[in-house]
């Protein structure tokens, strides 16, 4: 297995990229963390979110135009692409944050932010009225040695204009958790963007594997999923943001909501809710291999994209999957990082190896990816449950490896043939048409290493 190191939070760029960012950069002060209470319900957020008032706002009207909304369903960028094509997850939460309206709402959970776009629209929606909530994991706020100037002069900015004349329920903070937000152990990984209101579009909830990184865009194949106008979504991930907050153990962390076709899941594995069964096996385990009415085989079709999966907890999802495939499922996989142990598994146990591609580049051959799939998603097209025509996708920020059963993570099983669809096509170009990894080599001539956000907290 390729060996997979932390480089700090952040993949160490070439000379010349380090060098044109430390020019276009600038750390203007450092000071502590806003510390003041959540207060705010969802149903506050209802209350606020139609409320505006144009005498605050300092973007131009024209770049908050009233007749845009965020883009709904399924958003993929692709790092190899041109600047539209790498950008496109990035510019619609830049554009989002644009729309957000004086007296909205921001809410933010991401694993990592190191992308001067979204911290500088960030500001400029707090300094016209908009209540902007950020958090992130401790680890990435910035040291010495790798600093983060970006979220740091966000917090500088959110604190120097005008936040202590706001009521407490409306000041601006960022935050970040040492471990999991809601629980004792693991990482905050989470990876959603909510909106109160956004142009035309209210109650916007965006989720997947996107972290609002330059990276994210540039060296990673990542998706993101849209709605918008389901209150009841919104608040679901609002009400989950607040516990976060808060940063303390919450007894029944383990949540889910069900709106018509979209569920919401939120980890850490914990509570009334959670049971004995793994939730990635459980979807799994709803699944019959034949007999489907919407495949022309009959077989049920499996789509797995996973950037991380190994461990005790990848074992048993790789058996899984291998027996799947053993009873007549077909099966295709695209990943970044397997444990040897998943992989001797998925090519070995049985009759015939499982479709497996590797999908990163590597210009050194170091072992450390310069680029990666980064989507964590599972689709399943036929028997499913109570169905033979199902079309679900489970997408989100939860690996199939251990430490994701106690960390803060957001999935959502969508079951709609449309984002089956969209999904499915994305996996198959990619395993049909994996990246070169001698690409761009002569260019950058040096490796830009990979991050691997649990190498921390758990073995490989």
């Amino acid at each position: 297995m390729p060996v997979v190191r932390r480089t700090g939070g952040l993949l160490a760029l070439s000379t010349v990229l380090a060098l044109v960012l430390t020019l276009t950069v600038t750390l203007v002060g450092m000071v502590p963390l806003g510390t003041a209470a959540y207060a705010a319900s969802p149903a506050a957020a209802a209350s606020s979110a139609a409320a505006s008032s144009s005498t605050l706002a300092t973007a131009p009207l024209a770049r908050r135009g009233k007749g845009w909304k965020p883009r709904a369903g399924v958003l993929f960028n692709n790092p190899l692409g041109n600047r539209q094509a790498r950008r496109r997850i990035v510019r619609q939460v830049i554009k989002a944050i644009d729309h957000t309206p004086p007296r909205g709402e921001i809410r933010i959970a991401s694993w990592n932010v190191r992308n001067a776009g979204i911290t500088r629209a960030l500001a400029s929606a707090h300094r016209r009225d908009v209540t902007v909530r950020l958090i992130m994991s401790r680890g990435n706020l910035g040291t010495k040695g790798d600093p983060n100037p970006g979220v740091r002069r966000l917090v500088h900015e959110l604190s120097v204009n005008g936040n202590k004349l706001r009521r407490p329920a409306r000041r601006s903070h960022v935050k970040s958790c040492r471990s999991s937000c809601r629980g004792t152990t693991g990482i905050s990984h989470s990876k959603f963007f909510l909106f109160s209101r956004s142009g035309r579009a209210r109650w916007v909830v965006m989720n997947g594997s996107f972290n609002a990184t330059d990276l994210a865009s540039s060296n990673q194949w990542n998706d993101m999923y849209v709605v918008r106008g389901k209150p009841r979504v919104y608040a679901a991930f609002r009400s989950t943001f607040a516990e976060m907050w808060r940063d303390k153990p919450v007894r029944n962390a383990y949540t889910r909501t069900r709106v018509g076709p979209v569920t919401a899941f939120f980890y850490p594995y914990a509570g009334r809710r959670a049971k004995r069964v793994d939730p990635a096996l459980s979807e799994l385990r709803a699944v019959r291999c034949r007999g489907a009415r919407n495949t022309t085989s009959g077989r049920t079709k499996i789509r797995i994209a996973m950037t991380s999966w190994f461990g005790e907890r990848g074992t048993q999802l790789a058996w899984r999957v291998r027996r799947m495939q053993n009873n007549g499922c077909d099966v295709k996989i695209v990943y970044a990082v397997m444990g040897n142990e998943v992989l001797r598994i998925l090519r070995r146990e049985g009759r015939r190896p499982v479709r497996l591609q590797q999908v990163v580049q590597d210009f050194d051959g170091d072992g450390v990816y310069d680029r990666y799939l980064h989507m964590k998603v599972l689709t399943i097209k036929g028997r499913y449950r109570d169905s033979r025509r199902a079309s679900v996708v489970v997408n989100g920020s939860a690996n199939w490896s251990p430490a994701v059963l106690n960390s803060d993570e957001a999935v959502l099983r969508i079951r709609r043939a449309p984002v089956l669809k969209a999904y499915n096509r994305r996996i198959e170009k990619l395993y049909r048409n994996p990246p070169d990894t001698g690409l761009i080599a002569p260019v950058l001539g040096r490796r830009l290493g990979m991050i691997d956000p649990y190498a921390e907290i758990e073995p490989h």
